[in-house]
């Protein structure tokens, strides 16, 4: 299985690097909008600055700062444990340890690809789902995507913590991490 992972990982990023600087903005930019409709009530939101080619945006960051949320951005630890600090402007504050992430309501996860049962393919750290284990039952945890990144199937090992909704520039769409039924939103 961990081949397979492989093999899906190195396709995606080949995929993501051929986005030409406007095709990623824009994306990012509807991203941010379905982000900022799901944020709702939610006091805390666990985020992550984004790589060069992945749909989040500081700009996001900034947006959900700007409404008063309170931004916790991961710090890999030397283990690759995720830390996490409160986010401005400025960059992170202080670390907060490790169980920080249980406080948040909405915690946005990166991802390569979602499958319909909630599995998440990342990176192949297992930073997030180490981190994801410590997050509250009733939080939203929600894969950031590119559209056509939703998909029906993906290998899943045991210690995979399963994501409750997808965000894409298309849609945001809610996902029943039981029985693999999506609700669209």
């Amino acid at each position: 299985m961990t081949a397979e992972k492989q093999r899906l990982r190195t396709e995606l990023l080949a995929a993501r690097r051929t986005r030409t600087p406007e095709a990623l903005e824009s994306a990012r930019a509807a991203v941010r909008g379905h982000v900022l409709d799901l944020v709702g009530a939610a006091g805390i939101v666990a985020a992550y600055v984004p790589l060069r080619t992945e749909p989040g945006s500081v700009e996001l960051l900034a947006e959900l700062t700007a409404r008063d949320v309170q931004v916790l951005v991961p710090v890999t630890l030397p283990d690759h444990d995720l830390d996490w600090a409160p986010w401005s402007s400025t960059g992170p504050g202080d670390p907060l340890g490790c169980d920080a992430i249980g406080t948040a309501d909405l915690v946005l996860v990166p991802a390569l690809a979602v499958a319909s049962d909630g599995t998440r393919l990342g990176r192949g750290g297992g930073s997030y789902d180490r981190a994801l284990a410590r997050c509250r039952p009733d939080a939203t945890l929600a894969a950031l995507l590119f559209d056509g990144e939703l998909v029906e199937r993906l290998p899943r090992q045991p210690w995979d913590v399963p994501v409750s909704a997808v965000v894409m520039p298309a849609r945001s769409v809610r996902l029943d991490r039981n029985t693999g039924i999506r609700f669209d939103r």
